[in-house]
């Protein structure tokens, strides 16, 4: 290693340790966090959650796992304005106790203008648990349901889904994902200026009515995935079916894209990490201190 090059990771392995040990410092931990904490499996669908392309699937997750990225849905299969805008989806996953995830998606609609200012998008809660865990013969099941908080909601969930891994070769592994998306959602039928109770006016609707249904009746498909490092995907959306492939970087940056319909593509990208699992380094300054 050239002496230059070494006396400086020294020096900033040095500054490390000094700012470690000091007392109400947040940007070290931030920063330590996200170089160097693992996650497993990052695979993320369209809304945000572990699962294939816009198929969720019932995996576990790790109580502190995180993760946030964003996708790009096409104009054809917009869920907005379907055949007129694109769509970018940014989203936060995290498993705040065992069994139970929380996502939070906000949809923006692209090259879109009202009154010439562009809006915040729609915001979109998801609630996931974990109904059963998957054991030997038995595969696990979860149910994901959206708040039904939204006055205008576009990407809604509302499904059952069963998932079962297996190992297929030394480093080759599959997680089949099958379930149902419900027809229905509830909406609230509000307008924006009167929007004081979020339990207030709360109706059933067909998800057939929206631009764009989701999930909407029987889905399901592949994950197959090679050393936890690349995959293919192939899935049934409950309308279409479509293909994809995604590779996984240092086991926390996952990059994905896929053929809807083999028609338009979508891709994305998201980073996983647990904020329970801190390094070693940071672990013994916090018990220094």
């Amino acid at each position: 290693m050239d002496l230059k090059l070494a006396s400086v990771l020294r020096a900033f392995k040095f500054k490390i340790h000094i700012l470690s040990t000091k007392k109400g410092n947040f940007i070290l931990p931030f920063l330590v966090i996200l170089c160097v904490s693992t996650s497993g499996y990052a695979q993320m669908n369209i809304s945000g959650k572990p699962g294939l392309i816009y198929v969720p699937s019932a995996r576990e997750t790790k109580e502190g796992n995180f993760q946030f990225g964003i996708n790009y849905n096409p104009i054809d299969y917009g869920f907005r304005f379907n055949k007129k805008n694109s769509e970018n989806i940014y989203f936060i996953n995290a498993t705040i106790i065992p069994r139970l995830e929380v996502n939070i998606n906000l949809l923006r609609i692209n090259n879109e203008k009202i009154k010439g200012q562009k809006g915040i998008g729609d915001r979109q809660i998801d609630l996931k648990y974990l109904i059963l865990k998957e054991k030997k013969y038995q595969p696990s099941l979860a149910l994901i349901i959206s708040a039904p908080f939204g006055i205008d909601n576009s990407l809604t969930t509302n499904a059952l889904v069963a998932t079962k891994s297996l190992k297929l070769a030394n480093k080759l592994s599959a997680e089949v994902t099958a379930g149902l998306g419900s027809p229905y959602y509830i909406e609230r039928d509000d307008s924006e200026k009167d929007n004081y109770n979020i339990l207030q006016n709360l109706k059933f609707r067909k998800k057939n009515e929206l631009a764009y249904a989701y999930l909407d009746g029987p889905i399901g498909g592949l994950n197959l995935n090679f050393d936890k490092k690349a995959g293919l995907l192939l899935e049934w959306d409950s309308k279409h079916f479509n293909v994809g492939a995604y590779g996984t970087l240092f086991k926390k940056w996952t990059i994905q894209a896929a053929l809807l319909n083999f028609d338009q593509i979508t891709f994305g990208t998201s980073y996983a990490l647990n904020l329970k699992t801190l390094p070693k380094r940071l672990k013994k300054a916090n018990e220094n201190q």
